[in-house]
């Protein structure tokens, strides 16, 4: 599946991209909303014209087509980069409704890999708490 414009009459099915702010994109697919940066990390792309494989839930950036998965933010294939940053991600309106780790209030950034739950390390920095004995 490939986006079409905003300007084009589409099918319900059919994925879309939408710039929202100057740094986010709205790709909605198959009832799904996913908000993430607006431009590839690899070289800059922008990722308002990028391919949408809604089947797989996954973004290509038309630059140089470095694939990114639209939940995790995880590089799939293509030049070696950071993640993509996935700010939020909701469900479709077919999808159970669970304790899931998206919000649907606030923007907090998703570093691109899957939520932790224990101790993995994290690709952020936390501040000291103290310092040595």
């Amino acid at each position: 599946m490939t986006a079409v414009p905003a300007r084009r009459r589409r099918g319900a099915d059919e994925p879309t991209v939408r710039q929202v702010t100057e740094d986010l994109v709205l790709v909605e697919v198959g009832g799904r909303k996913v908000l993430a940066a607006a431009l590839c990390p690899h070289r800059g792309g922008r990722l308002k014209y990028g391919r949408v494989d809604g089947d797989r839930l996954r973004i290509t950036c038309p630059l140089h087509h470095t694939t990114f998965d639209l939940t995790s933010g995880e590089r799939t294939s293509g030049a070696a980069c950071a993640a993509l940053r996935v700010v939020d991600v909701l469900p479709g309106q077919d999808a159970p409704t669970t304790g899931s780790a998206t919000t649907t209030t606030g923007i907090a950034p998703v570093t691109g890999s899957t939520p932790s739950t224990g101790g993995a390390a994290s690709t952020e920095s936390t501040p000291s708490t103290g310092g040595a004995p």
